[in-house]
């Protein structure tokens, strides 16, 4: 089958000879920049393209980002190599990209796909690539390339915007070294911080390539280092600590993370830092990933109380598993000076309107109001009706000076924070067990444990590390661990072409046997920034210490 050569070519061709119609740098780089990523042209119509069959794409579908991704560099559609299109790659001859060397059978000879082969391009070969499928070599491109209408200022402008996109020069590598740092806070108690900074430190370590002839000859993955970077004790000052932290020292990308006494403290200001700054934000620990500001430089296990709140705000518009109707209102009791439990109640309060659901949502109660707090809530709680819901976003601590004053009526239908509650059911009293449901983020309860210690306990037993005992402690080694195997394997693969974007490319191609987490399934894609997105509902049954799951677990928005 012959394939289509878009008749604008030709004309194309000749236009670009003429260097008068070449628009001013900086502006052919915005408009290549919205080309690219956007696929729209300078008046805001919808760029075209043709696909093998006739198919047309325009718009975003059209967008090269979505193939080149938004480092140029490219990767795999299916079993089709999509080559680097970043502007020092195109000025040079093709060439094999690090790690792409297939194994071939004895007595055979591999040869080299035709970007491997290729001239160096120059206007004239990108305009015939873009509009006609040949590349610079004269060979017909993969029928996946689509053939665009491109007039010769628009290719002009998206060679501009591609020699804006650079690998190999970033901040934290120094050419030599990469650097990458995590976080601690001031208060984190330091068995926390062992549990996961400690973790992360030997398992990086022992990841890092040696530096030797491969490094020294600029070929291979640069060897890494980890610093420790550690956050006073007011979060409203985090923002300017981390300013004069990466100033200090640049990173190519934060790994992991822990604030707070227990490890779980408040995460948003480095969450904002993060997506600000474009730095690439791995795996933290905490609860609070705040799912309202999009997600491009941070990746998290899950959403944290984020994620309760969604799946909350889609039970609580249906039926209950007991068959009652929704609720009409819905009552939350906080932690004011807990960043997750704000986070969780005022997620939720947003997801019911957005929803539209017919459900009144009362202010929440402050259990960290001085002398009322708690007093107030279980009043309230003692005198609850059955058209009402009430969700607790309190830690242990918390739950156990609420239920010290009484307990629930009979009738109320009370939701805890699993994540909240950390995995410490046994901080739910007894009294109140019949009329409580859980939401919980990982695993089911009992089998998270025997998870852990098969995927991560080897590694710490191997290195003098014992698994912990506290179930809390456990999960922080482990997640540590995979924060370590997720970021050296996507370094590796980077090799010495680095770059943010980069590195987050190849972060989403990583695999789920990769990581030892509490998740029972760890999915990653592109653009997605979350490992799980699960949530079941538990409830307590008669004589078990544990909760069980109670119906079938939620994938919400």
């Amino acid at each position: 089958m012959r394939r289509r050569v878009l008749p604008v070519l030709p004309a194309l061709l000749a236009l670009l000879a003429m260097p008068a119609l070449a628009a001013p740098a900086p502006e052919a780089a915005a408009l290549g920049e919205q080309l690219y990523r956007e696929g729209r042209r300078a008046d805001g119509a919808p760029l075209q393209a043709l696909r093998e069959h006739g198919l047309t794409v325009s718009g975003r579908d059209a967008a090269c980002i979505q193939c080149h991704r938004a480092s140029g560099m490219g990767g795999a559609e299916g079993s089709s190599r999509v080559p680097p299109i970043v502007g020092a790659r195109l000025d040079a001859p093709g060439q094999a990209g690090p790690g792409t060397r297939a194994r071939v059978a004895p007595g055979l000879q591999r040869q080299p796909p035709g970007g491997e082969q290729r001239p160096a391009y120059d206007r004239e070969h990108l305009a015939r690539a873009l509009t006609a499928g040949i590349d610079a070599g004269g060979r017909a491109m993969d029928a996946l390339m689509p053939r665009y209408r491109l007039d010769a200022a628009e290719v002009a402008a998206l060679d501009a915007y591609l020699h804006t996109l650079t690998v190999g020069a970033a901040p934290g590598f120094d050419g030599r070294v990469l650097h990458l740092a995590t976080i601690v806070g001031a208060d984190t108690a330091p068995e926390v911080q062992e549990a996961g900074a400690g973790v992360l430190a030997a398992c990086l370590a022992e990841r890092s390539p040696r530096a030797g002839a491969e490094a020294e000859a600029g070929t291979g993955a640069p060897p890494w280092v980890l610093h420790r970077w550690t956050l006073g004790a007011d979060p409203a000052r985090w923002s300017a600590e981390l300013q004069a932290l990466q100033q200090a020292q640049p990173v190519l990308a934060l790994i992991s993370g822990l604030t707070g006494p227990d490890g779980r403290g408040a995460w948003q200001p480095v969450q904002q830092h993060c997506e600000h700054e474009g730095l690439p934000c791995l795996l933290p620990q905490g609860p609070s990933i705040d799912d309202r500001q999009p997600l491009r430089w941070t990746l998290a296990f899950n959403r944290g109380v984020s994620l309760e709140a969604s799946g909350l705000a889609q039970a609580l518009g249906e039926p209950d598993e007991d068959g009652r109707a929704p609720p009409r209102r819905l009552h939350q009791i906080v932690q004011s000076r807990d960043e997750a439990s704000r986070l969780g109640a005022a997620r939720l309060a947003e997801r019911l309107a957005a929803a539209g659901a017919p459900v009144h949502v009362e202010p929440p109660i402050d259990l960290d109001t001085p002398g009322l707090g708690a007093a107030a809530a279980m009043a309230a709680l003692r005198t609850a009706t059955p058209d009402e819901a009430w969700v607790l976003w309190l830690d242990g601590a918390a739950l156990a000076r609420l239920a010290a004053l009484d307990a629930p009526a009979p009738q109320a239908r009370v939701v805890l924070s699993g994540e909240r509650l950390a995995g410490r059911f046994e901080a739910v009293p007894p009294a109140w067990r019949a009329n409580v449901r859980l939401t919980w983020l990982w695993d089911r309860p009992g089998r998270t444990r025997a998870r852990l210690a098969l995927n991560a306990g080897r590694w710490l037993l191997s290195h003098e590390r014992a698994p912990a005992a506290d179930p809390a402690l456990l999960q922080i080694q482990a997640h540590a661990y995979s924060a370590c195997e997720l970021a050296a394997s996507a370094l590796r693969r980077m090799g010495r072409e680095v770059g943010r974007a980069h590195f987050m490319e190849r972060i989403e191609e990583a695999e789920e046997a990769a990581t030892a987490t509490a998740l029972p399934r760890f999915t990653l894609g592109t653009n997605r920034r979350e490992a799980s997105s699960m949530l079941w509902r538990l409830r307590f049954e008669p004589g078990r210490d544990e909760p069980v799951p109670d119906g079938e677990p939620l994938s919400p928005p």
